[in-house]
C-alpha cells in the first residue's frame, strides 16, 4: 500500500515540529514510490529553494532506495549507477544529508526529504517524521 496524504502529513508535521524544537527554518517533502510529491511545505524563513532541494533529497531516497547520506558514496562504490542516475534525472536528485526511504514490510514506498537547517539538523527532523509515522 502506498504512503496516503494522511500519512504523509503525519511526518511533516511531526518533523516541522522537530525543526521547531532545534530552532531551524526548514521545507519538508513527502514522495511516493515513483518519486511523486504527496505533500510539501515550507516553514517561513526558510532559505531560498528549499522546498526544491527537499524535493530533490525525497527524490533520491526513493531512487537509492537508501538515506541520501549512504547515497552519496555511490560516486565512488557505484560510478555507473550514480552518474547514470543524475543523468537520467538532472535537476531532480540532490544527494546531501536529509533524505530517508520510507519502507513498509521491506519494500520502499516513498521516501521524506529535509532541506534547509543547519549541518546535520536535516536527517535528525527526517528521521523525527518517519520516527511519527512508524512505518
Amino acid at each position: 500500500m502506498p504512503v496516503t496524504l494522511q500519512e504523509a502529513r503525519t511526518i511533516i508535521e511531526a518533523g516541522l515540529a522537530q525543526a521547531r524544537t532545534l530552532q531551524q527554518r526548514v521545507a519538508i517533502a513527502v514522495v511516493d514510490e515513483a518519486g511523486n510529491t504527496i505533500s510539501l511545505d515550507k516553514m517561513d524563513g526558510a532559505p531560498l529553494y528549499r522546498e526544491r532541494f527537499a524535493t530533490g533529497k525525497a527524490f533520491a531516497a526513493v531512487l537509492t532506495q537508501m538515506p541520501t547520506t549512504q547515497a552519496q558514496a555511490l560516486h565512488e562504490s557505484g560510478p555507473e549507477r550514480y552518474f547514470g542516475m543524475m543523468n537520467l534525472f538532472p535537476e531532480q536528485i540532490y544527494l546531501l544529508s536529509g533524505g530517508l526511504p520510507l519502507k513498509r514490510e521491506g519494500r520502499v514506498i516513498g521516501a521524506v526529504g529535509v532541506a534547509g537547517g543547519a549541518a546535520g539538523m536535516d536527517e535528525k527532523i527526517a528521521e523525527a517524521g518517519v520516527a511519527a509515522w512508524g512505518g
